[in-house]
Parts: C-alpha cells; sequence; structure tokens
C-alpha cells in the first residue's frame, strides 16, 4: 500500500485547499515492504474467501440522467456505475473507526477487490482517484487480501459529505496492520474512480 504526502505533515489526510493533484509518495522505506512482487492470484475460486452481508443482485439498467457515482478504467474501457448499480453488488459490511472523524460507524459497500475484478483488473496495484483532485495507490497484495471496501452507507444511510461520502475507501479493524499510521492515506474520500496502476 502506498500512501500520500499531501501536507507538509506526514500522516495528515486534509488535502492542500490550493493543490489540485497530490503525488503518492511512499511513507514506509522501500527496504520495509521489500520489491513489489507479481502475486499469481489465479481465478477468483481461488481468492481468500471474504464474508459477505448480501450476495450479488442483477444489475439494474441506468435510468435516463441516473448520476454517475464511479469509473473503473478497466482493461476494455471505463465501467461508468451508479449508486444502485454498486449495491446491487456482492456487499460488504463491518464497524470499523473512523480515525479522522473520531467515530466508529457501520459502513457497507463493495470490496476493491470485487471493483478490480469488475473492471478486468484484479491483482494489479489501484490507484484511487477522489473528487478533490488527491490520489492514492493501494498494493493489490492488501485488496486481494483484506476485504477493504468502497462504502456508499455508513449506520444504514447514505454517506453524507460532511462524513467524506458519497464513496469514502473503508479499512476493516483487523488485521492490526491497516490501523497503522502507513495506511491512513488509503481511507479516500469522495472517491469517484478507480484505475489499475500502470
Amino acid at each position: 500500500m502506498r500512501a500520500r504526502a499531501a501536507t507538509p505533515t506526514i500522516g495528515d489526510v486534509t488535502p492542500l485547499p490550493t493543490a489540485r493533484v497530490a503525488l503518492s509518495v511512499l511513507l514506509l522505506p522501500a527496504a520495509l515492504l521489500g520489491p513489489a512482487r507479481a502475486q499469481p492470484w489465479g481465478t477468483p475460486a481461488s481468492w481468500k474467501p471474504f464474508t459477505y452481508a448480501r450476495a450479488a443482485q442483477p444489475t439494474p439498467a441506468r435510468k435516463p440522467g441516473e448520476r454517475t457515482l464511479l469509473e473503473l478504467d478497466g482493461t476494455t474501457g471505463t465501467l461508468k456505475l451508479t449508486l444502485r448499480q454498486l449495491q446491487a453488488m456482492p456487499a460488504m459490511r463491518y464497524a470499523t473507526l473512523h480515525r479522522q472523524l473520531k467515530q466508529t460507524f457501520t459502513y457497507q459497500g463493495v470490496t476493491l477487490r470485487d471493483l478490480a475484478a469488475r473492471g478486468g483488473f484484479a491483482g494489479k496495484d489501484l490507484r484511487v482517484y477522489a473528487a478533490n483532485g488527491y490520489f492514492t495507490t493501494i498494493r493489490a497484495d492488501d485488496y486481494m487480501t483484506e476485504p477493504i471496501m468502497l462504502a456508499y452507507s455508513a449506520d444504514g444511510q447514505a454517506i453524507p459529505t460532511l462524513q467524506k461520502g458519497p464513496l469514502t475507501v473503508v479499512l476493516p479493524a483487523q488485521p492490526a496492520r491497516l490501523n497503522g499510521p502507513e495506511y491512513g492515506a488509503a481511507w479516500v474520500w469522495y472517491v469517484e474512480r478507480i484505475a489499475p496502476l500502470k
């Protein structure tokens, strides 16, 4: 997982108001992370199982004028998904502390692994882009093995802008390593686009 340097203080997740784009940088020394490994992820049947709150539902057709919430820059082009289409995907749900808001919420959303599979780039490091110009990289080693999700609800309600919505990347409380400062930048707010790292 790679983190960002959006402010002069490492670990601060508030983007600079005048910055249009923040460059992702590695907070951990490369020697600690080791070289990036090409992981043979195999087929979805061979992936670590996740426990879902709800199975996938039929994908609804886009209604006229329905707003796109997420773009997946996939291998065959850009897939534009509405909230209803995201909600039809397998739903992950868990409670976790939002460190910036200092409050625990029960989030529901779609795992990054399922989104990457839908876009045709599962197993590749992801670049997650926010509407405010911020972006970060999330390593495949993390999202393929842990249920890191793109949440669309908190405590059963749509996530308002003041709580970093409508879409926000959320990390589970366990394993504990995901709660370290080096993962703080993975909590991307106002998410609008996900693409494989080239």
